[in-house]
């Protein structure tokens, strides 16, 4: 499991805000082992999506683990079954649920956007004009490749977007196979740095490579040069 450090993110929409958040943070009452920033999916304990009940759902974390947040019912926002989430969390030693690996106290937790790997042209990828200042990491969560990147804005940085582009007409080597990332400003271009993370789903590659394994290029153009990583990723059954 990746640990991840709280950030400001600009694509995507905060969901808890506590009213307290000084209530959330340790106090020499309570016995902490650690605190932590995790990106998940959250999940209901029923079909039903009611957030009446503060137990009505939970966090799965990118290591398979389930949080259960004690103090759901705090949550503005109810979020909506398997939408993926960046989350602050506190655990506690001193209490445990039948059926959950960790009882947790949210500090905060803000959606994260997920897209497939798109299939496109070899000129919309060669098409750099858009640039991301830099990449700071990319690593596989579970089904998910995710990017944590900075990007140029100058007046409104929701509207930017990326994409991870695959060349439809590239011959496979195998099941390697070259993955480009790609911003697209809307016509904000400017100078101010904003920090985000994305996730991809890899499952969206299945089929595209004849194996049960793919190992993926990552590839990205930014202010400093090309950014490249590589990671195998097996197709979950």
């Amino acid at each position: 499991m990746k640990i991840l450090s709280p950030k400001s993110l600009t694509c995507a929409a905060v969901l808890c805000l506590f009213a307290a958040l000084s209530s959330c943070l340790p106090d020499s009452s309570n016995s902490y082992e650690f605190t932590q920033t995790q990106l998940g999916v959250v999940q209901y304990t029923s079909d039903s999506s009611d957030s009446s009940s503060s137990s009505s759902w939970y966090i799965l974390n990118d290591d398979n683990l389930k949080l259960l947040p004690k103090n759901a019912h705090e949550v503005k926002t109810a979020p909506e079954n398997n939408a993926r989430v960046l989350v602050a969390f506190n655990v506690t030693s001193t209490e445990w649920s039948p059926g959950y690996d960790y009882v947790v106290t949210l500090s905060y937790m803000a959606l994260i956007h997920v897209y497939d790997v798109a299939p496109s042209s070899a000129a919309a990828i060669a098409d750099s004009s858009d640039v991301l200042r830099n990449v700071d990491d990319v690593w596989i969560g579970s089904r998910y490749l995710n990017v944590d990147y900075y990007f140029f804005y100058s007046a409104d940085a929701d509207k930017h977007e990326v994409s991870l582009l695959r060349d439809t007409a590239a011959a496979l080597q195998g099941s390697d196979i070259t993955l480009f990332l790609k911003h697209n400003s809307k016509g904000d271009g400017g100078t101010t740095p904003r920090q985000n993370i994305v996730s991809f789903d890899l499952e969206s590659l299945r089929g595209v490579v004849p194996s049960d394994t793919v190992n993926v290029n990552f590839e990205a153009t930014c202010t400093d040069g090309t950014y490249r990583r590589n990671f195998m990723y097996v197709f979950k059954e």
